[in-house]
């Protein structure tokens, strides 16, 4: 098996890293932002940037195969967990039962002044052999 890279686009600001990596059936999903097309952090409170943040994760999921009930895992850093209920109250429409494994972690400043970033690890389903 060999790793390979998930293209959805240039980086912003031509950052040196794949938006995810896929190694057999497994995705692992480089940490996403409220990051628009133009390579721009959207303005915003926690609740705009985190929906941005996580359709951006989700583009990245669907362009390798999978979805976001595939996903295991996610980390979720916060400049300030004083936002955690805002960025929680939009992450939970994200994801349906059994949720992903999570850690939330207040990170300080973040690129480029985000509020938020999540990273994370999905399954990619076999496709139907037909």
């Amino acid at each position: 098996m060999m790793k390979e890279a998930v293209k959805t686009g240039p980086a912003p600001l031509g950052l040196p890293f794949s938006p995810a990596v896929r190694f057999g059936e497994l995705l692992f999903v480089s940490g996403q932002g409220p990051i628009d097309k133009n390579g721009k952090v959207i303005p915003g409170d926690i609740r705009a940037q985190t929906k941005v943040t996580l359709e951006n994760f989700k583009r990245i999921l669907e362009s390798a195969g999978s979805n976001m009930d595939c996903v295991l895992q996610t980390t979720v850093y916060l400049r300030d967990l004083v936002e955690y209920s805002g960025m929680n109250e939009v992450y939970s429409t994200f994801f349906h039962d059994p949720r992903p494994a999570r850690t939330t972690i207040q990170a300080g400043d973040l690129l480029f002044g985000m509020k938020v970033e999540v990273q994370g690890m999905a399954h990619v389903p076999e496709k139907p052999k037909g």
